[in-house]
């Protein structure tokens, strides 16, 4: 008989879900009713559940820290025992490819150490096959433009935004400070910096633009020996404990010299390895896929999908809380020094936290739980003409403009 333990990646959520029955509308009551609810929340599935009271009891008679052999528990039990190893909140030993599959995220996720609580934000908040293309129909291949309606759709839905700027409560005093206004260098790209969604489409990246932004954004700059084996590695963002664990991997659509597909950015050898050769509209198919219908950042010349190798930063912060929420720091990081390169060189960049990683994990081959995509950045020729998308902003000046 195979063995069972219950994963220590679940979470049970308790609430009172409101519903009106249909004998309360035959008899024109419209009181909303509220029913106790259970959901069970699987790590290893990416999934809520909703079980029952005997369900719950039942999980936790299995043991989490140790197997128990299926023949010890009751009879009437093991067929339901069997259900929830299948949805992932129990761990089964039987050689069954899916119940062998999850064994192996279960265990991976305890070998890479993970935090439970990471884990349950990075298997829960990944989404999969979501285009916003499709809600407004099937005829549309772009996303259309409505930011004016769109903006007065939530404020009144909504109500008007907190305020733009926030006062701190009981500030003793306030110190005005000197209007310092640098110029040129890296002052100069800070004021240019900004979101482009609208690319030319035609217009052609040049492989050394490609290169320079590769090298001065994901390049290794240097290097501090720390014992055998062993060194803290210098590029040009900030990284939790010298760990750099965010890997680029390229969505190459225009770039002269450069074969549309995706690519690996090899940072020791500053070099691109082919994953897969793409025609250039399959590779703009893609990138729209990847970033969920954002159709106007599928234009990009080059996109870089960003993913965290978790156990290179989970070697040094084992089962840290605060270890994941890093991973996604350094990926901002990476996004801003982006934004400032490609500033300098004249071109448009993005990025984006709306993105379908499962599709992407898969479509690499990662497994999700060793590499995980995070965001999507990505550079390209900025179109000539004004985009409804890109608004124009107005100088602002501290203690003279009122907005």
């Amino acid at each position: 008989m195979p063995r069972i333990r219950r994963s220590v990646y679940v979470f049970f959520n308790r609430y009172d879900a409101p519903f009106l029955a249909p004998g309360d509308l035959v008899r024109g009551a419209t009181e909303v009713r509220r029913a106790p609810k259970l959901l069970a929340i699987s790590v290893l599935r990416g999934a809520e559940l909703e079980i029952s009271e005997h369900d719950f009891a039942l999980l936790g008679s299995v043991p989490s820290d140790r197997w128990v052999e299926l023949e010890e528990l009751a009879a009437e039990d093991k067929p339901r025992l069997r259900e929830l190893a299948e949805l992932g909140l129990v761990i089964s030993a039987e050689e069954d490819p899916l119940l062998v599959e999850l064994l192996r995220r279960d265990e991976q996720l305890t070998s890479g150490r993970w935090n439970v609580y990471a884990a349950l934000f990075h298997s829960l908040t990944k989404w999969r096959d979501v285009d916003f293309r499709r809600a407004l129909g099937p005829e549309l291949e772009e996303l259309p433009v409505q930011p004016a309606e769109a903006v007065a759709g939530l404020v009144e839905l909504h109500g008007p935004p907190p305020p733009h700027f926030h006062v701190a409560d009981g500030a003793l005093s306030e110190l005005e400070l000197p209007l310092v206004g640098r110029t040129g260098g890296l002052f100069a790209a800070l004021n240019k910096r900004r979101t482009a969604r609208a690319f030319d489409r035609e217009g052609t990246m040049a492989l050394d633009e490609l290169a320079t932004v590769l090298y001065e954004v994901f390049g290794c700059r240097g290097y501090a020996p720390l014992g055998p084996g062993l060194a803290a590695l210098k590029k040009t963002s900030p990284s939790g404990g010298s760990l750099h664990p965010i890997e680029a991997y390229v969505l190459v659509r225009n770039v002269t010299d450069v074969d549309a597909g995706i690519y690996h950015y090899r940072a020791d050898r500053h070099a691109l390895e082919l994953l897969e050769p793409l025609a250039p509209g399959d590779a703009e198919e893609l990138a729209a896929q990847f970033a969920c219908g954002q159709t106007y950042f599928a234009g990009a010349g080059a996109l870089f999908i960003l993913t965290a190798r978790f156990a290179r930063s989970f070697w040094k912060y084992r089962k840290h809380r605060r270890a994941y929420g890093v991973l996604l720091m350094d990926a901002g990081h990476l996004s801003q020094t982006l934004y400032l390169v490609c500033a300098e060189l004249g071109l448009g960049a993005f990025v984006t936290a709306a993105i379908n990683g499962a599709n992407i994990e898969e479509r690499l081959g990662l497994d999700p739980f060793v590499e995980g995509a995070l965001a999507v950045c990505g550079c390209g020729r900025p179109a000539s003409a004004a985009s409804q998308l890109e608004p124009e902003f107005l100088p602002y000046v501290p203690r003279e403009t009122l907005i």
